[in-house]
């Protein structure tokens, strides 16, 4: 298995493809944009939510002080603190994030934004 990195977002994505297969690697470009996307909407949410977002982070990460920018695994996260973080998204705000769309947005910015979108969608 051949494993082939992208930076999307600020983030690694790992994809993983098996005998060279090129159809995930199509993919990438498509991460890169939707990764763009949020970012941009991340600049029209507003700064009190992602505020919010900031202050849940910070509970999970051993209560660090963490800015509406910060980068999730720069301050120390990683999978299972991101699966009680989009846990707790969908109990307190009733949006459900999905895994790739969370690891993309990558600050809290980010994920307001798509907490917004989630709402907007409902």
């Amino acid at each position: 298995m051949q494993i082939e990195k992208s930076l999307a977002a600020g983030a690694w994505a790992v994809i993983a493809s098996a005998g060279g297969s090129s159809r995930r690697r199509k993919d990438i470009p498509a991460m890169e944009s939707w990764a763009r996307a949020v970012r941009s909407n991340a600049a029209d949410t507003p700064a009190s939510l992602a505020e919010q977002i900031a202050a849940l982070w910070g509970e999970y990460l051993d209560d660090r002080d963490v800015g509406t920018d910060d980068d999730f695994f720069t301050r120390g996260g990683n999978s299972l603190i991101g699966i009680k973080i989009i846990e707790r998204v969908a109990h307190d705000y009733g949006v459900t994030l999905s895994v790739r769309g969370f690891y993309l947005a990558h600050t809290p910015a980010g994920v307001a934004a798509l907490i917004e979108q989630g709402r907007a969608q409902a």
